[in-house]
């Protein structure tokens, strides 16, 4: 957990620097739809590889060739959405050759870096699925430094472009090592079930990533790039914050789906085992986070002093993130993705809302925990309310025989 969190907030550091407020704002500006549109790519076919996998390790072949058709069928349709997204909210004129190549690289490279560690974590080989993971930033600091040091880059296209292209490299390197590793696929072909599953599991994905970057795509045509800056220098620690809490759910992420097979019951009293962990990683973080705050200024400079206040308003965020995300892999696992889908999608637009309404100086603070609080309560409400339901057929079943 410490070693992807340590090269993150290390690029960070080196971004912010290099870039000053105004740039990182039009940075994060020019990456806001980045990451829900990487969510288009696979078309939720890692998610359905661990499914069919954890349930019967037979399918792992047949799911894996589904993944490879589902990967280049679907990176165009998120490249062009990327593209025409990012050109429609920053305001800031940009090459279109320029984001183009910007999506197209960076989706196509982490989508193989995933790909590999859910193939690894399917087949319960977690050794290697943990150390994809732990070096999943790798290749975008070697991109931003070679960019940087090599070719003179300094500009925010440029140092995006360079973080992209080493994400390619780091996924094509890594989509070659595991041709040896694991099984062999069958031929690439789109499976219907892995279409219906996964066009669930990628809304799903979807709607989770818009519930961490909801703030960006809201904010950024509406407020200054240097107001964006500030904001989202905060933002990048809560991010930093949120990497234990990934790594748990990505480790019990399979287990949620054994368990669905009993039920939701039986989903929930698994979700309520990991919970206590997943709120003390989080917690911790928030704590360790609130602590340090008074050192951003020294530590990306004096010009992003103002993020401190951000940043104490937005550390106890992190236990709301980890109840909801629970929950949420509570519905999942016991088979009700759509239910899952519409309430988290109701969260994100709420949030949305909100950040369209208050996005004057502290007021983006309010909008941030009236999503995540709206959600949490949307689906632990939903939760009960299917349990009650369940328990009723239970009783009337009992009853008749």
């Amino acid at each position: 957990m410490l070693v992807p969190a340590a090269m993150q907030f290390g690029l960070f550091i080196f971004l912010a620097r290099v870039l000053g407020v105004g740039q990182y704002g039009l940075y994060l500006a020019l990456l806001s739809w980045s990451p829900l549109c990487f969510e288009l790519v696979g078309w939720g076919a890692g998610e359905y590889l661990l499914r069919r996998t954890s349930q019967d390790r037979a399918a792992f072949a047949a799911a894996r060739g589904h993944m490879r058709a589902a990967f280049w069928l679907s990176l165009p349709l998120a490249t062009l959405a990327f593209a025409g997204l990012t050109l429609g909210a920053v305001s800031q004129t940009l090459s279109i050759p320029m984001v183009a190549a910007i999506g197209l690289a960076e989706f196509a490279g982490l989508r193989l870096l995933v790909n590999a560690e859910q193939m690894f974590i399917a087949l319960g080989r977690m050794g290697q699925a943990n150390w994809l993971r732990s070096s999943q930033v790798a290749p975008r600091i070697a991109g931003v430094a070679i960019s940087y040091f090599a070719f003179g880059g300094r500009t925010f296209e440029a140092l995006a472009l360079g973080g992209s292209l080493g994400m390619l490299a780091g996924g094509l390197a890594a989509a070659w090592a595991t041709r040896a590793m694991l099984p062999s696929a069958t031929r690439a072909n789109l499976l219907a079930d892995g279409t219906h599953q996964g066009t669930w599991f990628m809304g799903t994905q979807l709607v989770r990533a818009g519930q961490h970057n909801i703030d960006r795509i809201v904010l950024a045509p509406l407020v200054d790039p240097a107001t964006l800056g500030l904001y989202g220098a905060a933002q990048r620690f809560i991010q930093i914050g949120l990497l234990p809490l990934q790594s748990i759910l990505r480790l019990t992420y399979p287990g949620f789906f054994k368990a669905g097979t009993g039920g939701l019951g039986a989903t929930l009293r698994f979700g309520l085992a990991v919970l206590p962990l997943a709120l003390a990683a989080s917690a911790v973080t928030a704590l360790a986070i609130a602590g340090a705050a008074s050192w951003l200024p020294l530590v990306v400079g004096p010009e992003f002093e103002q993020s401190v206040i951000y940043l104490l308003y937005l550390a106890p965020i992190l236990p709301l993130f980890a109840i909801n995300a629970v929950l949420s892999d509570t519905l999942s696992g016991a088979g009700y993705l759509p239910l899952r889908l519409v309430l988290t999608t109701v969260g994100v637009i709420a949030q949305a809302l909100m950040f369209w309404l208050l996005h004057d100086g502290l007021q983006i603070v309010l909008a941030s925990y009236a999503g995540i609080g709206l959600s949490c309560a949307l689906t632990g409400g939903a939760i009960m309310l299917v349990r009650r339901s369940e328990a009723l057929k239970t009783r009337a079943m009992a009853a008749s025989a």
